[in-house]
């Protein structure tokens, strides 16, 4: 993330105004020099609807939160080597709608990427805590193959961080195995030729429902010059398709399916051309596990669950050109068929996304932008927008969700502060 060195010293130097108060200039001296502060306001006022479903979103304006976070991290050298690594991380979120989003969530303060750990140039960085996966953090669609770079750098999906990005959740058209990971461990290695590789493992505390849901992703990337090509792959036990919510007609929402796993696997790959163009592009297979009842045929009249696995595969496609301190980006992106999903047919999850976008830099701090996207959904895809979904039923509950078949489209103008 990048940082405006006057406005990170005006922050530091009022944390350490108040560190000076309540324990003397030494810790104010010691907090200046090892803590760094970072993050960025992101707002957008934008016309959005969502019909073609039962139940359609009809047409409003609204202000939204582009996924705004402010950052604090430090290094503590152990010797020349070795080095001590923490970070502190809240997301502003939700700062639309009075600050309370349509799944009835209050909070505008929430923990983000937070961690502690270790780091060294001979054997990689080793963290523990609340931390996005190497799926999503080495590989990840954000731009430049890893985080949550957009609207900074290009690569595979420059529109992150705002209603018309294309991956990085559950409800993206692409890169639907990125997680941030509660209660878990991630190692990098060192980069070695351009070439680097990570693990991530979250532990399950919770088990509710009494078997262990936790989640592991495998990345690996490679960079050479202006090429970058990336690896991943994610699983999560114990998870698979809701079959009630499913035959209910709510399309694939994944739970709890003792005995089933839910995976994903992804190949990315970006190159930046000396024209100031970059090309990005992406396929993704994903594998739902599902416990299905039999019923009695002519043929057969015994009954009972049989688990099986459906598999999904999405690829997206991206150009960003610059002219100068301007920046055109377009974007497509498609979600085929479910196959092997009795009861329906696999076209009816299909889904596919158009986004277009303009932003012109001012400076290092100040980003101004205009986008447009629309996703497509058939009869049983629910495919949203990328930050500040829309919800068309339980509007102000947790299970606040998107009629399947319902077409989000947004149009809107932004505004991206950075420090």
């Amino acid at each position: 993330m990048q940082k405006n060195g006057f406005t990170r010293k005006i922050l530091q130097s009022a944390i350490a105004l108040v560190c000076a108060s309540a324990g003397g200039t030494s810790m104010a001296a010691e907090l200046n020099q090892y803590v760094s502060v970072y993050g960025f306001i992101n707002g957008q006022i934008e016309s959005v609807e969502a019909k073609g479903g039962a139940t359609p979103y009809e047409r409003r304006g609204r202000i939204s939160d582009g996924n705004s976070r402010i950052g604090f991290t430090g290094k503590v050298a152990v010797n020349d080597d070795i080095k001590g690594i923490w970070q502190i991380e809240g997301g502003l979120n939700n700062f639309e709608q009075g600050g309370t989003s349509d799944n009835g969530q209050t909070a505008t303060l929430e923990s983000r990427n937070t961690f502690v750990g270790m780091e060294s140039a001979r054997f990689g960085r080793l963290i523990i805590g609340n931390s996005d996966s190497v799926y999503r953090s080495l590989v990840g669609s954000g731009s430049a193959l890893g985080g949550n770079l957009g609207m900074t750098v290009h690569g595979i999906d420059g529109f992150n961080n705002s209603s018309a990005q294309l991956s990085g959740n559950q409800d993206s058209i692409f890169s639907r195995g990125e997680s941030r990971m509660k209660n878990s461990v991630h190692y990098l290695s060192p980069e070695l030729y351009g070439f680097q590789a990570g693990a991530s493992y979250g532990f399950d505390e919770a088990r509710v429902s009494r078997s262990d849901r936790s989640r592991f992703s495998l990345a690996a990337r490679y960079k050479w010059e202006a090429l970058s090509v990336g690896i991943g792959y994610d699983r999560q036990s114990n998870t698979g398709i809701d079959t009630t919510q499913l035959q209910r007609g709510f399309g694939v929402i994944l739970n709890a399916q003792d005995g089933n796993a839910t995976t994903y696997t992804k190949l990315v790959a970006s190159y930046a051309l000396p024209t100031g163009t970059t090309l990005g592009a992406g396929y993704e297979t994903a594998r739902f596990g599902i416990s299905q009842f039999n019923n009695p045929t002519a043929s057969s009249i015994y009954t009972g669950n049989s688990d099986n696995t459906l598999k999904q595969s999405a690829f997206v496609l991206t150009v960003a050109q610059d002219f100068g301190q301007t920046s055109v980006l377009a974007g497509y992106g498609k979600l085929s068929g479910l196959k092997g999903v009795r009861g329906f047919a696999e076209s009816d999850f299909e889904a596919k996304q158009v986004s277009l976008m303009l932003r012109y830099k001012l400076n290092d701090m100040l980003t101004p932008y205009v986008y447009f996207t629309k996703i497509t959904n058939n009869t049983q895809a629910s495919i949203n927008l990328g930050q500040s979904p829309l919800k068309s039923n339980n509007l102000g509950t947790s299970s606040a969700f998107l009629a399947p078949g319902d077409s989000p489209r947004a149009i809107g103008v932004g505004m991206l502060a950075r420090f």
